[in-house]
């Protein structure tokens, strides 16, 4: 009896377990999402707190701010982060201590540890009540932007960006590869051409190549120009090249984007399709199979008893 009540206790802890996980790893109902929505406008506003406590006219307010909601962001990450090592426990591979720390070892968790602990270190060492004081301070605010990071903890987006940029990687590479001989090719002439006349702006390849750059990918800052004829004939094909060359990783991009996304519909599709399509299928065999010209043998017939000659006779009477 006390291993009945303690098998029944476990199994309701197992579900507990298995409805937290869902619920934190795996959103899918509204509530969940709803969840998942909060804490990102959370983390949201402590980043745009942030920004603001750099502009000297909303500093104080800003800091005062921020302090407060970092403390909450802080307590709710550290609960939130208890819930999820507690609730792995459901899945087999991250169950007992060992299993624990292997879900901890995960990259998300990780960061997670990371942004909470640069979360608590600032919060203990704020000087004169003044938020992000000190320059030392100020550059554990970079772990505070990685929290936007753990929004997508099933890594779906990187996911798409990495498949799309491994299906159409060949031509990414021909492309790429391209625009880097020419590249090099443009600054080096670049560098001949104006190195006498313009040494100030291009009186090294380093600066060339920074011209370059700056020119093939269609930026132009203009702080550094051509003044030779010569130089000004590189510049334009420069250009050129640019606007017409290095636009093909974007438009590569771009279409590998829109065939994922159109693959991954499809598949959503054909997943819903797949039950209804096994039932009429199934249904349609159990009709074949029963008819009494058919030679198959239907799965539920071995439950029908055959009636007696004797209940035969008094139905039909």
């Amino acid at each position: 009896m006390a291993s009945l009540n303690r098998r029944r206790k476990d199994m309701k802890i197992r579900r507990l377990q298995a409805s937290i996980y869902d619920f934190l790893e795996r959103p899918k109902d509204y509530k969940s999402v709803g969840y998942q929505l909060i804490v990102f406008l959370m983390v949201f506003l402590c980043l745009l707190l942030s920004v603001f406590s750099t502009v000297e006219q909303y500093e104080h307010v800003a800091t005062d701010a921020l302090y407060v909601f970092e403390l909450i962001m802080v307590v709710w990450f550290i609960i939130e982060f208890s819930f999820r090592v507690w609730s792995a426990g459901c899945r087999s591979r991250y169950q007992n201590l060992s299993g624990r720390f292997l879900f901890i070892r995960r990259p998300l968790c990780v960061l997670d540890i990371i942004v909470t602990s640069a979360s608590i270190i600032i919060l203990c060492l704020r000087t004169n009540g003044k938020m992000f004081a000190t320059s030392a301070l100020r550059g554990f605010r970079c772990f505070q932007i990685l929290r936007m990071l753990r929004m997508d903890r099933r890594g779906g987006s990187w996911k798409l960006l990495g498949s799309v940029i491994w299906a159409h990687r060949q031509e990414l590479f021909t492309t790429l590869y391209i625009g880097f001989l020419g590249l090099i090719s443009f600054s080096f002439l670049i560098y001949l051409a104006e190195k006498d006349r313009n040494p100030n702006k291009f009186g090294t390849y380093l600066d060339a190549l920074w011209w370059g750059v700056v020119t093939l990918c269609t930026v132009g800052y203009g702080d550094a120009v051509p003044v030779t004829w010569l130089g000004k004939l590189i510049a334009s094909c420069c250009a050129l090249l640019g606007i017409s060359f290095f636009a093909l990783p974007a438009g590569i991009m771009g279409s590998g984007f829109a065939l994922k996304v159109q693959q991954q519909q499809r598949q959503k599709h054909l997943t819903r399709r797949k039950g209804p399509a096994a039932v009429l299928i199934q249904s349609l065999w159990r009709c074949h199979a029963a008819e009494k010209t058919s030679n198959f043998r239907a799965t539920w017939m071995i439950h029908v008893t055959k009636l007696s000659p004797k209940t035969t006779g008094t139905s039909n009477s």
